[in-house]
């Protein structure tokens, strides 16, 4: 035993020398658009989330009338994921500026992800959880219509719980994680894999809309985000054998090559380099040509999750009509949130983005009033 994960420390990290470099190429771009962040002392976000975390420990008050309302935590509430069956959102911002950060406040967008989630997949329950927010305010339309779909469940995720008896437990103790200019990033990144750790299923970021059902698709399949990587943003697998040995891959690997001070290097990178080991390649056509080669797994085609790779294409009228063509055969359209959410968007436009929300999620349309943010 001691030999075959010392076998797979080494060709996990030999795969990590050819991985690297493409990724930080085609990744240029997005780390300058970024590196304004880099200033800020990531002790900041840190202690944010602590406090967000011992407040949650001791919301234990009844509601009261007009009053906040706490969250459940997932492990501990009685409507439990269905093991493999289930579709998470996870939201892990930390705005501390804001002396009610610890409260809910979905975005537009981010809601119509989970709306569209909703819609698609209705004998799937989307769980959303929330890292730092604990409560949610009794009267909120956004949230109001979400909540509207009775599989939409909300509830708060404590880290050091979710990773208890995991082999990453101890690594997170000794707060590594937290040396990072971009904390919440990586604290996604790690949360997702946990999450299908403790429950299977699918997990999807904040920034997509889903445009078909996943209901019948494999218990274990990952995306290609262009010709040379993985993405993290929606990927499947199951709470047992093969699919749970591949979170634990992924947890290694996360642990042994982390690094807190590139931007999303923790999340891409590292599914690239794990799905290589497992598929004996590192061509992602290569992957996508035979399921059995890389023991089952579905490797889907950058065209249905990541078809529009320009955001502004998203936004922009006179990209529309070509943007939703380029979509008709897509499972799910990645909206490039953390470039795009700097981006305003009226509820009258006649962008592709309206038109993908007009038919994904149209109850959290119809709450938001002149913008869709």
């Amino acid at each position: 035993m001691f030999q075959r994960r010392k076998s797979i420390r080494t060709r996990l990290m030999n795969s990590a020398k050819y991985l690297m470099l493409p990724f930080l190429v085609i990744n240029a771009c997005i780390i300058i658009t970024m590196i304004r962040y880099t200033a800020k002392k990531p002790i900041k976000y840190n202690t944010c989330y602590m406090d967000a975390i011992s407040l949650a420990m001791q919301n234990r008050t009844p509601i009261e009338d007009g009053g906040p309302i706490p969250l459940e935590d997932v492990l501990l509430s009685e409507d439990q994921p269905t093991p493999g069956e289930s579709i998470f959102f996870l939201e892990t911002t930390c705005p501390c500026s804001d002396p009610k950060y610890y409260m809910l406040n979905l975005a537009s967008r981010e809601a119509c992800a989970i709306e569209s989630a909703a819609l698609h997949n209705p004998s799937m329950n989307i769980f959303v959880l929330f890292a730092c927010a604990n409560s949610r305010q009794q009267v909120d339309p956004t949230t109001e219509a979400i909540l509207s779909y009775s599989n939409v469940k909300l509830r708060r995720v404590n880290l050091w719980q979710l990773a208890k008896n995991t082999s990453i437990h101890d690594w997170i103790s000794k707060d590594e994680l937290f040396r990072s200019r971009f904390l919440m990033v990586n604290l996604s990144d790690l949360l997702r894999l946990l999450t299908l750790y403790r429950f299977g299923g699918i997990y999807m970021d904040m920034d997509v809309v889903v445009l078909r059902s996943f209901e019948n698709e494999p218990p274990n399949f990952v995306g290609a985000e262009s010709k040379v990587k993985i993405g993290n943003s929606i990927l499947r697998l199951e709470p047992k054998g093969f699919g749970h040995k591949i979170i634990e891959y992924f947890l290694l690997d996360y642990q042994m090559n982390y690094n807190g001070d590139i931007w999303a290097v923790n999340g891409p990178v590292s599914l690239s380099r794990v799905m290589s080991y497992i598929c004996n390649t590192n061509n992602i056509t290569v992957m996508q040509s035979d399921q059995r080669r890389c023991q089952g797994i579905k490797v889907f085609r950058s065209s249905d999750f990541y078809a529009i790779s320009d955001w502004a294409y998203f936004f922009e009228p006179e990209f529309a009509n070509e943007t939703m063509e380029l979509l008709k055969n897509s499972y799910a359209a990645h909206l490039w949130g953390h470039i795009s959410t700097q981006r305003d968007l009226r509820v009258n436009s006649n962008s592709a983005y309206i038109q993908l929300a007009t038919q994904n999620c149209p109850k959290v349309l119809a709450a938001a009033r002149k913008w869709f943010d």
